[in-house]
């Protein structure tokens, strides 16, 4: 692990800390040394020294003073602490069990770790009224390695204080150093250690178990009670991380150094003898593990190249599932920890630059997104989805009928009573004659009733589909309307059947499309005619997956109209705090909620908001939502609101301990890898998988990793009945798969509940809510608030809800209450200003707001907007391929891309209704007529396959013309993007 900190204190006392150190003494093992490119120039070599590390630490470097010039005199920040740390039983290994080799290959760890890191030391220098970051590659450092913790635990670990210095190379004067670049990289730093020890601990006889989706890793056979028994700080960092409300590894390191304990001293060598006692309770497992670390030997361990390719392949492709531009380092990062002690740093580096020499990857010249993205790529893969975006633009201007006529949309604006912007937005709408269209509008701003007065001026001559991202948005857009609705998920899954140019596609929250989504909304509104309304809020909680779809439409030319007057919020209040998120000024926004409190940790801010929303009367609780950023800040407030209410009486005092599933957060690339997977996760799948015998809905259990005959490896699954199915998760469609942990709840009536996937067997939507009228063992009678619908539901087989009391963000996206209690930790990494603005905006009269510190929120919301990346921005190619640049440049192409989708949808048509006229003639005929209309159709279908071959046959008249456009579109497509 890596816990970057800022040094502060005195050059004096910093010197001293490290140098001497502070709660134990040091011993002859513990070394220092100078380092980094500046340190031979300065002539710094060997262990390092206390007086020049003080006056390196002051700015003062060969003749020069570094600092800035203040009237108190010149004020110089000292510089940083990267600390690194083995994990817990390499330290056990090595310092209670007295393996000294563990230590050696720790430093050369290390040392491989600090090169990389070196390449991002950056300086900042003015270039005009332009503030430029100078990449230089060139650090100076002092390192200590120490072998305590604070609590006097085997701790291996190495302090590096990298000075606040740096210069180009040659004679170049020295300048203080940019550090954010190196904060970026610690993830990319600590995994590139983590490897390179692995490698090197297998090369010494250990065997090694690792998880890789977090890329830590342990010695094999080091008792799990001993890591836990040497582990007291591990467990400090752990409590404060939780009450705190700090998540991931950057967050943590604010645990690791504010549960520092007081000095203590104590000599090492007489803690090397504690540590030797401590291991008597494990002394037949340790012995064990010594002895066939003996019999392994120690040799070199060849890597497989297939392993490295599959390493690097995964490390591209796992980043981008997420964003579109990614620093170089998360590649880095994702290749390394999905196969730690099976490639280093050095194998995958030379495979990802030659992914870089052949132009799949590129790199990014313009900012995008919030991160620091030094050094960062796009694959060409990502640039081109975005540059079909722009292509399905271009296809669509002038591709479709107006929805309705001009007169019937008069007499609807006569009754509507709209504003001038929304009347100008439904002329937008109805009129066009754009096969797709957006809304951009402002949350609140009257999308949903627009729709409604659509539906009514086209009359029944258009289908109109409510669609979103999620099943409760789009049944809310439906409800609204009093149109059909369904996800985009389920539209996709049927490839849109039965969808004619006589549909109308009204896809709400449509910021929350990934690129990919959307590219295959929009494909399939190109192959059928239907018209496809896009509706969303740029502002607000994008898409999980890669992208920022809607947005990037509009900037290449999607026709939009713009609603920018909210209509939701009532109070002069809530507008004004509303319109200040929306434009970014959230010092005003956070000024004009109704009550901000601060001033305390995570948990006690919990337990503040629920003692508050307790003293509400019912009506006012029901129309109340509590939101909140993640799943973990949503578990405190679910559970204190039950105590709170098992005390009011409201819920029974006796629970039923049930059963739940939790989404295990699998990525498309980690489900399609077995090494992803562990015991005791359950795996659901969304299709039946006949080949395997494995049926959608059923719960299979994960009991084991294994490999086959050729090595491969594959999951070994148990289902109900006991059966063991061999599983290759590359043979299974990764959005057809489900992965799941177990953990418990209790239940009791009066609860309530949220349902958390769609269940077509219990008509449920995701999201879903409701309240639990009685519980008898696992069978819950629930009343559900969509439609007041009572039903029993057996909880031991549909496991897949949770506790309803506090919502996430993402899931309330679309919904409406009177007011709103947010929970926003501000060392939550979603804490952003797009899930401030939606969350804020969900509230009709009022939000009051629970965070630790007031003006840190402000602080961070102004500099972590939670916006995607998009290739096309970072390559600064936006304007070069906006729909229109488009369709001169290839004007040939996009002529005859129009005319084959043109005879596309005709040929749809007629196949439409020929199955019409089948399913007729086999309702009114009998058994021996249908036979022969088969046969005679059969003996049509092969007489046009056959004739396909023939010279000058019309290819678009063939039964796969279809299949052979698709393949032509695709090809264009890549002309267009060469």
């Amino acid at each position: 692990m890596m816990h970057p900190r800022r040094l502060s204190g005195s050059p004096a006392n910093i010197a001293r800390y490290y140098a001497i150190g502070d709660y134990y003494t040091k011993g002859d093992a513990e070394i220092s040394a100078w380092g980094g490119s500046l340190a031979v120039g300065l002539g710094l070599s060997g262990e390092v020294d206390s007086k020049a590390m003080e006056a390196l630490l002051a700015g003062k470097v060969a003749e020069q003073q570094l600092g800035r010039h203040r009237q108190e005199g010149i004020q110089h920040h000292p510089g940083w602490d990267f600390a690194i740390s083995a994990p817990k039983s390499v330290s056990i290994m090595a310092l209670a069990a007295g393996d000294a080799r563990i230590i050696e290959a720790h430093e050369k760890a290390v040392d491989v770790a600090l090169a990389y890191l070196e390449e991002h030391a950056q300086l900042r220098r003015r270039a005009g009224k332009d503030v430029v970051h100078e990449t230089t590659g060139r650090l100076l450092w002092a390192r200590f390695t120490e072998h305590a913790s604070r609590e006097l635990d085997p701790h291996l670990h190495t302090h590096v204080v990298i000075f606040n210095i740096t210069n180009r190379e040659g004679c170049e004067p020295h300048a203080s150093l940019e550090s954010r670049a190196m904060y970026a990289e610690q993830m990319a730093t600590g995994q590139i250690y983590r490897n390179q020890l692995a490698h090197s601990l297998r090369e010494l006889g250990y065997h090694i178990e690792f998880d890789p989706r977090r890329g830590l890793f342990e010695i094999s056979g080091v008792p799990q009670a001993l890591i836990r028994e040497m582990s007291q700080r591990a467990q400090q960092i752990d409590d404060h991380a939780r009450a705190h409300g700090l998540v991931g590894q950057a967050e943590r390191r604010k645990s690791f150094y504010a549960t520092r304990g007081p000095k203590v001293k104590v000599g090492l060598e007489e803690l090397h003898l504690r540590w030797r006692e401590r291991l008597v309770p494990h002394e037949k497992s340790i012995t064990k593990l010594q002895k066939m670390m003996e019999d392994a030997g120690h040799g070199t361990v060849h890597i497989a190249q297939a392993d490295a390719r599959r390493a690097a392949l995964f490390g591209i492709r796992q980043p981008e599932g997420r964003e579109a531009v990614n620093a170089l380092g998360r590649h880095y990062a994702a290749a390394l920890a999905s196969h730690v002690g099976e490639v280093r740093f050095s194998d995958i580096r030379p495979l990802v630059a030659n992914q870089e020499e052949r132009r799949k990857l590129l790199a990014i010249r313009h900012q995008t997104g919030d991160d620091i993205l030094n050094m960062s790529r796009t694959s060409r893969r990502s640039a081109k989805l975005e540059q079909s975006l722009s292509l399905h633009v271009a296809l669509a201007l002038d591709d479709a009928t107006a929805i309705t006529t001009a007169d019937r949309l008069l007499g609807s604006l006569e009754s509507a009573n709209l504003s001038p912007e929304q009347e100008r937005a439904l002329v937008h709408m109805a009129l066009s004659h754009d096969r797709v269209t957006g809304i951009a509008g402002v949350a609140g701003a009257g999308k949903s009733t627009l729709v409604g007065w659509l539906r009514s001026a086209a009359g029944s001559e258009k289908i109109f589909v409510a669609l979103a991202p999620t099943s409760s948005a789009a049944a809310e857009l439906g409800a609204k309307a009093k149109i059909e609705s369904r996800t985009v998920a389920s539209l996709l899954a049927d490839g849109g059947r039965g969808l004619t140019s006589d549909h109308v596609l009204v896809l709400d929250e449509a910021g929350q499309l990934g690129n990919r989504q959307a590219l295959r909304v929009l494909e399939l509104s190109r192959v059928t005619g239907a018209r496809l309304i896009l509706m969303g809020d740029n502002r607000q909680t994008g898409a999980i997956e890669q992208g920022k779809a809607f947005w990037l439409m509009q900037r290449l030319g999607l026709p939009t109209a713009e609603l920018t007057e909210t209509r939701r919020q009532e109070t002069k209040a809530m507008k004004a705090a509303v319109t200040a998120a929306r434009a970014g000024d959230y010092e005003a926004s956070v000024g004009a909620v109704d009550k901000v409190v601060s001033g305390a940790v995570s948990e006690d801010l919990a337990k503040g908001l629920v003692a508050e929303w307790t003293h509400l009367s019912p009506k006012s609780r029901a129309s109340t939502n509590i939101l909140v950023l993640d799943n973990a800040t949503r578990l405190i407030v679910n559970s204190q609101i039950r105590e709170a209410l098992k005390r009011e009486g409201v819920i029974a005092a006796e629970d039923s301990r049930l059963s739940i599933l939790v989404p295990g957060g699998h990525s498309d690339q980690e489900k399609s890898m077995a090494r992803f997977y562990a015991d005791g996760q359950i795996v659901k799948f969304s299709r039946d998988q006949p080949a395997l015998g494995l049926v959608r809905d059923g719960e299979y259990r994960v009991i084991g990793v294994g490999r086959d005959e050729r090595g491969r490896q594959h999951v070994r699954l148990i289902d109900d009945q006991g059966r063991i199915h061999r599983w290759d998760p590359r043979t299974s469609k990764a959005a057809q798969v489900n992965v799941f942990l177990e953990e418990k709840r209790g239940l009791a009536a009066g609860d309530r509940i949220q349902w958390r996937l769609v269940s077509k067997e219990l008509n449920l939507k995701n999201a879903e809510r409701g309240t639990i009228e009685k519980v008898d063992g696992a069978l819950a009678t629930v009343l559900w608030d969509r439609d007041g619908r009572v039903q029993e539901v057996d909880l031991s087989r549909h496991r897949t809800w949770d506790h309803g009391y506090g919502e996430t963000v993402y899931s309330a996206q679309s919904k409406t209450y009177d007011r709103a209690y947010v929970l926003a930790p501000v060392g939550s990494p979603l804490v952003n200003g797009q899930n401030y603005y939606t969350a804020i905006t969900r509230a009709r009269l009022g939000v009051k707001l629970w965070t630790e510190d007031k003006q840190k929120l402000i602080d961070k919301l102004a500099v972590r907007s939670g916006e995607k990346t998009s290739s096309l921005e970072g390559l600064g190619r936006l304007g070069q391929d906006r729909s229109n640049a488009l369709s001169v440049r290839h004007k040939e192409r996009i002529v005859r891309l129009r005319d084959e989708q043109v005879r596309h949808r005709q040929a749809r048509k007629e196949q439409q209704l020929e199955r019409q006229l089948n399913r007729r003639s086999h309702s009114n005929g009998g058994l021996a007529e249908r036979f022969a209309e088969n046969a005679r159709l059969g003996a049509e279908r092969l007489e046009r396959h056959l004739r396909s071959f023939l010279p000058g046959h019309d290819q678009h008249s063939s039964p796969t013309a279809g299949q052979e456009r698709d393949e032509q579109l695709r090809e264009d497509r890549n002309a267009i993007d060469r």
